[in-house]
């Protein structure tokens, strides 16, 4: 299961070398347009697997239900079991800009163990797949450059095919909701993996009475800025690494000052860039590192959960004496274990930007970031905000389209998923979730970043998920199963040879 926050936001520069080398506030759903119809299934297969198919027609103005209408793609898996539950689980993707419906093939072998006793329902986000995709071309004026990057962004909002304004959480939220009425659910189980667990909470601040349980995986409460804690979060990412590696007496014995070796490589890259000139370079064409480059590298590895590699390379260009040829030592591995670097310069998802824009949860005030003169991740954030500051002010953008996301007390169950060493939405953001959900547990899996790997839902998170929605409550988890998933990580990687042949 995975999000894609990282996708729109995190460069991929080095990557071609490290790795090619809620109760109140809200308000119910406003009446349909004469446009919108009640949604109708037919049979269908999915992925090879029978399901029933549908598209809902629904107003793109969902506050005054005028003008033109827009598809929503719906997929129902029936339950395959003899006595069914009538509460089928939602599943919302990572986002936002991700198609739920086109993500089925990659997040149904985690979820299939739950269709026994439920259908599994799959509603797509309005903007997204293939009906009426909101995207631009990406946006490469620099933040130096207003009048081109003004313009390209004008000229993006001017040839879009919908008024994004209205192309927010809660009007998805409200789709969804239509959704379910015309399918006859009175409740239902939600989950979701990062923005998916924002849309679940504003889904249940807008129609609280039609959530049974709510199951988050790599999310954070609407109430904290992850944004804005990103430096502190990915710094405290990059130690939680280092800790387990020191804790492990064969990566000790490797890397025994990671600090160090750490402090040493970002110092050196600080100084000047490193460079490989193409005549010298594997893929004869120039290599650059700088300190922006290693930290997007560093950031994907954690974001992916890859930790496996990232001792080894701080520890092997941290002490490398010549840099030319430590870089291309690590590119020829990379190459070798057949990784790709990253494409850059792919479309720009507008629903990202009027979710980061539109929506508080989503902020990001560059006074606001936290970690000055603590992380390392710092001043690239930073950049980044004031570049998101600039172009969210050319963003259209309506408050009562976005309605009230202000947390309340709730007695829906909730069940949090996340990562021991996730850069984005760490444990420390659950924290305080028990007065808004006072039934909820949040659970940290040990080694895991922000994508929800299926090793850890098949050991542990899986089953646990399973028992909680069953029974409706946290009460009497038993989470023994953590242990084994600490136990089975993945080891360390303690040479080059390991990075290109996946193991000693």
């Amino acid at each position: 299961m995975a999000s894609l926050w990282h996708a729109a936001r995190v460069a991929p520069a080095l990557a071609a070398l490290v790795l090619a080398a809620t109760s109140c506030g809200g308000s119910a759903t406003p009446p349909a347009s004469s446009g919108a119809n009640t949604l109708s299934l037919k049979a269908c297969t999915v992925d090879g697997m029978a399901a029933r198919c549908g598209t809902l027609t629904v107003p793109e103005d969902r506050l005054t239900g005028q003008g033109r209408t827009i598809g929503v793609r719906v997929v129902m898996f029936p339950a395959t079991g003899r006595d069914s539950a009538p509460d089928p689980v939602v599943y919302f993707a990572g986002g936002p800009g991700g198609s739920t419906v086109d993500l089925i093939p990659s997040e149904m072998p985690d979820l299939v163990s739950l269709n026994a006793q439920r259908d599994l329902v799959f509603i797509e986000q309005r903007g997204t797949g293939k009906a009426n995709p909101l995207t631009c071309p990406a946006f490469t004026a620099a933040l130096a450059d207003k009048a081109a990057l003004r313009a390209s962004v004008e000229s993006c909002l001017a040839h879009l095919n919908g008024d994004l304004r209205f192309y927010t959480t809660a009007m998805y939220a409200d789709d969804v909701a239509q959704v379910l009425t015309d399918l006859h659910y009175a409740k239902a189980n939600l989950m979701g993996i990062s923005y998916g667990v924002s849309v679940e909470q504003v889904f249940a601040l807008r129609h609280p009475g039609m959530v049974r349980t709510m199951t988050f995986q790599s999310g954070t409460p609407l109430n904290v800025p992850i944004f804005e804690r990103q430096p502190t979060s990915t710094q405290a990412a990059l130690d939680y690494v280092f800790a387990r590696c020191d804790s492990q007496p064969a990566c000790h014995r490797a890397f025994p000052h990671l600090a160090a070796d750490w402090t040493a490589l970002w110092s050196s890259l600080g100084a000047a860039p490193w460079t490989v000139p193409a005549a010298q370079s594997p893929s004869k064409t120039a290599m650059r590192m700088d300190q922006g480059d290693l930290q997007n590298a560093i950031y994907q590895l954690l974001y992916t959960g890859n930790e496996a590699p990232i001792p080894l390379l701080v520890h092997f260009l941290g002490t490398a004496r010549n840099k030319a040829a430590a870089m291309i030592a690590v590119a020829s591995a990379a190459q070798q274990a057949g990784l790709a670097p990253t494409a850059g310069g792919g479309p720009e998802t507008m629903l990202l930007y009027e979710t980061e824009c539109a929506e508080p949860w989503a902020s990001e005030r560059p006074a606001a970031l936290t970690g000055r003169g603590k992380s390392f991740a710092y001043q690239l954030d930073y950049e980044g905000a004031q570049w998101f500051s600039y172009v969210c002010s050319l963003i259209p953008r309506s408050a009562a389209a976005v309605g009230s996301q202000r947390l309340t007390a709730s007695a829906i169950p909730v069940l949090a998923f996340n990562g021991a060493g996730d850069p984005l939405d760490p444990p420390g953001n659950m924290a305080g979730a028990r007065t808004i959900w006072p039934d909820s547990r949040d659970i940290t899996l040990p080694g895991q970043g922000h994508d929800v790997n299926s090793f850890s839902w098949e050991q542990c998170a899986g089953t646990l998920t399973g028992t909680f929605i069953a029974q409706a409550s946290v009460a009497n988890l038993n989470t023994s199963c953590l242990a084994s998933v600490s136990v089975l990580l993945p080891a360390f990687d303690l040479s080059l040879h390991d990075v290109a042949f996946g193991g000693a």
